[in-house]
């Protein structure tokens, strides 16, 4: 088994790859992407989409965001726009943690990565994808040295 550290060491040699963004922002997608590579998450057809979407939005008791599927680019997975309720998805298929940390975006009602959206992305994969996936993300982030609130923290529902 791979101890968290060597998963880290992976996050931050991954950062690197995200050239226009931000150290933080940088690592956080790293971060992300290394707890998908390890901890499948169920794939979504551009079809399921909205019906998940909306499932999450009234277990969260949030407004149902608009989706828009578009064409897919080789730089964005997915963008959030807090001013207009919206998610717009790239291409025909996604994954949950994809809509999850746009869904995230949208709730804390900023664009940045900080600690306060990656609390509330952690308290959404807790939620929705599993205790597992979020406990490994949460310590992901911890161990690259990014902020975080308390793990108990992540278990607060609406």
């Amino acid at each position: 088994m791979t101890h968290i550290s060597e998963y880290a060491t992976q996050a931050i040699a991954l950062s690197a790859n995200y050239l226009k963004a931000t150290p933080e922002t940088a690592l956080t997608y790293a971060c992300e992407a290394i707890a998908e590579q390890e901890i499948s998450v169920k794939d979504l057809k551009s079809t399921e989409i909205d019906a998940w979407v909306e499932e999450i939005s009234h277990r969260e008791d949030i407004d149902v965001p608009s989706i828009v599927v578009t064409r897919k680019s080789q730089h964005i997975l997915a963008t959030a726009h807090s001013e207009i309720h919206t998610i717009c998805i790239r291409g025909a298929n996604t994954n949950q943690v994809t809509v999850l940390h746009e869904i995230a975006h949208l709730i804390v009602g900023v664009s940045t990565h900080g600690v306060v959206f990656r609390d509330e992305l952690v308290r959404l994969t807790r939620a929705h994808i599993s205790i597992e996936f979020a406990s490994f993300l949460y310590s992901l982030y911890q161990s690259t040295g990014l902020e975080m609130s308390p793990w108990p923290a992540s278990a607060h529902q609406r």
